[in-house]
């Protein structure tokens, strides 16, 4: 693990949960820049704050956002925790109940990232559910689709291939003059039992609030990268007893990026920006769908070899 670093932006009325977080995010490799804040109270009540929008579940997390009241409001069912993020205002204000601080790992991962992408959006990054990777020719590969759609299992597999790999889920497109890109969150790979199996049953780490085991790509035999600028990208499904890749228009793969994205849509922070950039990677990559099966496993090339 890298030494930690001192970020920017971030404060902590208690030194344990603000060293935790920091640490998080370090080794993420998700830079804080300079203007966002992330501000974190531990309290012993959480205030209840009257809000009558339509609550959106995101895992564990209700989002309201929108009109009447224009800020984002974020709540935790798994313990008391709040977040509040305001229109076009580059700081999150956090509260964490002692209840949600003891389950810091899980906490991280199902609210506070939640938080911080609604932060993020700020800096123009913006959210999209994927996996990406760089193959053997340099190419950049995006892999989107459902949960239990292949993308975890493939990106465990591209590794073992010694593929470069980003990330199986946490990503965030971000504008590079010419091209789009997709910066990766820096975190385990994450696979069931049967993704597990089909890797050949490796030895990985436990993620228990998640029923997973996890890898970081090095483990597996590939490298990780922060950065994939996506020359192909695959809407992707399992089923079948043969994998197949077919061609599919710019505008399909738009709209199912653009439901993968949709729920960091809700306020009007720089939304126009994000569907801008969605369009431009419609535009910029070859756009398949993809159904995988077990015979992907034993193709030398891995996905490079069901190309049409």
């Amino acid at each position: 693990m890298p030494a930690m670093t001192k970020l920017p932006g971030i404060s902590c009325n208690d030194t344990s949960v603000e060293a935790a977080v920091r640490e998080w995010l370090a080794d993420s490799r998700m830079r804080m820049p300079a203007g966002l804040t992330l501000r974190i109270e531990v309290v012993d009540e959480i205030a209840i704050v009257d809000d009558p929008r339509e609550s959106f579940l995101q895992g564990d997390v209700d989002i309201r956002a929108g009109e009447p009241l224009g800020w984002v409001h974020l709540t935790w069912r798994t313990a008391p925790a709040f977040a509040r993020i305001e229109e076009h205002c580059a700081e999150a204000i956090v509260q964490l109940s002692r209840a949600a601080v003891e389950q810091m790992d899980y906490l991280l991962r199902s609210f506070l990232l939640v938080a911080l992408i609604f932060l993020w959006k700020r800096d123009r990054r913006f959210h999209v559910h994927a996996a990406t990777a760089i193959d053997s020719k340099g190419r950049g590969w995006m892999l989107i689709g459902n949960s239990c759609s292949g993308k975890s299992t493939t990106s465990a597999l591209l590794a073992a291939r010694g593929w470069q790999v980003s990330t199986d889920d946490i990503a965030f497109i971000v504008d590079r003059g010419q091209r789009v890109a997709v910066e990766g969150f820096r975190s385990p790979v994450a696979l069931r039992p049967g993704g597990l199996a089909l890797i050949g049953g490796k030895d990985g780490f436990p993620l228990p609030h998640r029923g997973k085991t996890g890898f970081l790509p090095e483990a597996l035999g590939g490298n990780w990268v922060q950065t994939v600028e996506p020359d192909i990208v695959l809407f992707t499904s399992v089923g079948g007893s043969h994998t197949t890749i077919v061609p599919a228009s710019a505008a399909e793969i738009i709209r199912e990026l653009m439901q993968w994205s949709m729920w960091v849509m809700f306020e009007n922070t720089a939304a126009q920006e994000h569907l801008d950039l969605l369009t431009r990677l419609g535009g910029q990559a070859r756009c398949y769908r993809a159904s995988f099966a077990p015979d992907l496993f034993a193709a030398p090339n891995a996905l490079e070899d069901f190309l049409p």
